[in-house]
């Protein structure tokens, strides 16, 4: 038993691993649903901040932790569709669902319990153990100096983030109450798994399928290191209400925050120029090309949103108020990063697409970004002290086309199994 267990785990594709994903991605959607139920109708046996904690960790490790590294995976070694990974990343992509699944279950009957703690540990431990691998792989491997640099900051600050969740850990040992320093961890954690692993790895991603597009390379060693040199300052944006905040500090926060426009704006252009100039553009699907320049667009969005915060009390309204971290937060994880990692999918054809396919990904864009809106107006209408009605209604219709299009992209994809 165990051995044909063993064996199938090795002769698992690219594909495979892939559609795992997304089954994932759908699971992630159902609880989002579940929850926006829960605001408008009594369901007494849902516990809706244990499924909250369900919806948001297996998202990160479930959905987008394992599609990248099954993409970045991929790309390394430049595997095709059907292709096995090596052998240790199979085991590994296996123990990460195991463990994720684990967490998912744990998390949903008992919340912050002894189990679904272990279950999270067991992640970050095997999140350490593909960031040990990866790095060396990516040394030996024939990729562009430029995207290496991308793969393996995207490593680096997938293990930083740790930092915020021991921190919390330790409080609660300690039994150190103060919610702000509890904050602090939170978004020590988030941070560095939103604008350093889940960002860099994507753009590592983007910048390999140009650069095996077009031959060349649309970011410069200099524009890389520019990118890297703000992440970290770039934390202090959540934390500027920190009682005596430094001078000196906050100066450096908002240098950053005028050097991430900047950077933003020339990567933009060069990547456009590299489209033009190798007539790229015929070469991406119409599917991709939607969701795409959606998603260059959310980026400047988040860019522009970290500017505004640069403002101390706007900073301390905003990051203190859950719904419009809410809001910020879906703007990166699914407008951003999950629909860059669906297209990306649809680009390089593990996943199939066809017109049926094509609209129903419109759909879920159209989801994605109803939800969003909704968010941003319920979370406005909070801080102005004004009632918006129907905002959770539409909320729950937002999350319904979601879930019925994700399932929808999934079921399609039996078809060509």
């Amino acid at each position: 038993m165990v051995y044909e267990m063993m064996n199938f785990i090795q002769q698992r594709s690219v594909r495979y691993w892939l559609v795992v994903a997304v089954l994932n991605l759908f699971l992630v959607a159902v609880l989002g649903l579940l929850m926006r139920l829960k605001a408008i109708f009594p369901m007494a046996w849902v516990n809706q901040k244990f499924i909250m904690h369900a919806h948001s960790h297996f998202a990160f490790s479930g959905w987008v932790s394992h599609a990248i590294m099954v993409l970045m995976v991929m790309v390394v070694f430049r595997l095709r569709t059907m292709d096995s990974l090596p052998t240790r990343y199979q085991y590994t992509l296996a123990a990460n669902l195991l463990a994720s699944f684990g967490m998912l279950i744990c998390f949903i009957l008992q919340g912050y319990g002894v189990y679904a703690i272990i279950f999270s540990t067991l992640v970050l431990i095997i999140s350490f153990v593909f960031a040990g691998y990866g790095w060396t792989d990516i040394n030996r491997s024939t990729l562009p100096p430029v995207i290496k640099y991308w793969f393996k900051a995207a490593l680096f600050f997938s293990v930083l983030s740790a930092i915020g969740t021991f921190a919390l850990v330790w409080l609660m040992v300690t039994q150190q109450l103060d919610p702000l320093k509890q904050l602090a961890s939170v978004y020590f954690y988030l941070h560095f798994q939103y604008n350093g692993w889940f960002l860099f790895a994507c753009v590592g991603l983007f910048l390999h399928w140009l650069h095996n597009s077009s031959g060349g390379v649309a970011c410069s060693k200099k524009l890389f290191w520019l990118f890297f040199s703000c992440v970290i300052p770039a934390y202090f944006l959540s934390v500027l209400w920190w009682k005596a905040f430094p001078d000196w500090l906050y100066a450096v926060v908002v240098l950053t925050v005028i050097l991430q426009l900047v950077i933003w704006y020339k990567f933009l252009r060069d990547v456009f120029r590299l489209l033009q100039e190798r007539n790229v553009f015929s070469l991406i699907n119409p599917t991709t090309k939607i969701i795409w320049g959606g998603v260059a667009l959310a980026i400047v969005l988040k860019i522009v949103l970290q500017a505004a915060s640069v403002v101390p009390v706007l900073s301390q309204l905003v990051y203190g108020y859950r719904p419009i971290v809410i809001a910020y937060l879906h703007l990166v994880l699914l407008v951003i990063i999950s629909l860059f990692l669906l297209s990306f999918a649809f680009q390089m054809q593990i996943l199939h697409r066809s017109r049926a396919i094509h609209r129903w990904t419109i759909s879920l864009a159209s989801g994605v970004v109803l939800n969003e809106l909704v968010l941003m107006v319920q979370g406005v209408g909070g801080l102005i002290r004004v009632y918006v009605p129907f905002t959770n209604q539409m909320l729950v219709v937002a999350a319904g086309v979601i879930v019925i299009s994700v399932f929808a992209i999934l079921y399609k994809q039996k078809r060509y199994q």
